[in-house]
């Protein structure tokens, strides 16, 4: 079950403390998206080739950076470095009974992650905006070929969350063999999909209609000459 921990400063909720709470609700509580992120993502590669681990970053709506952070002090015009990794450390808490909504599979299988590392939130005065960056490794890296690509999703199941790439810088490739990979982002058709939807993905307990909407980053590598 969800971990709410209530002991920060009064008015501060844990991020997604909302949303992940109704992941586990029938979909029909969920049918349409009620927090938007924007979405970047970076994909480490290393010396053979393999996807070894996934970059991810996530960039709040406006409304909901205001409530996540409702409560905060704000001394010199910015948010305190000790309350904002409070705030990580409770996220990241509750988003890893479900996987930190990542997928990545290869050859049909789906890899495992390592534990996260270098988590951390950060505050833009400008636009308002709450981001929330941490770094999956994979558990046991394999090669990217054209045979079996390494491929990536990040989606909220129940759809309560929509999680969509910017248009800018929404994927890059790092590491040492980098020079030699080819990355892709496909993006379903919205419309499409809301016309094609199963009766399921309205009625189900354990709708995957995230999944339906969710776009697909896909990595492949060359051989070192």
């Amino acid at each position: 079950m969800l971990k709410i921990r209530f002991g920060m400063a009064a008015g501060v909720w844990p991020l997604f403390a909302l949303a992940l709470a109704l992941v586990a609700m029938p979909a029909p509580a969920s049918a349409h998206p009620h927090v938007w992120i924007d979405l970047q993502t970076e994909a480490h590669v290393d010396a053979e080739g393999r996807l070894a681990a996934v970059t991810i970053v996530w960039i709040f709506d406006e409304f909901y950076s205001a409530f996540a952070l409702d409560g905060l002090e704000k001394p010199g015009g910015d948010y305190k470095p000790e309350d904002l990794a409070a705030l990580t450390d409770v996220n990241m808490s509750n988003l890893a009974e479900f996987d930190y909504f990542a997928e990545v599979t290869q050859g049909g299988e789906r890899s495992a992650f390592g534990e996260p590392r270098d988590a951390h939130s950060t505050w833009n005065e400008e636009s308002g905006r709450l981001t929330l960056s941490f770094t999956l490794p994979i558990a046991e890296p394999r090669a990217a070929t054209a045979a079996a690509p390494a491929a990536f999703r990040v989606y909220d199941p129940s759809y309560y969350i929509s999680i969509d790439y910017t248009e800018k810088d929404p994927l890059r490739v790092v590491g040492e063999a980098a020079g030699r990979c080819k990355a892709a982002i496909e993006t379903p058709n919205v419309e499409n999909v809301w016309m094609t939807l199963p009766e399921s993905a309205f009625t189900s307990g354990q709708s995957q209609m995230g999944a339906m909407f969710a776009a697909t980053a896909t990595l492949t590598c060359g051989t070192a000459e």
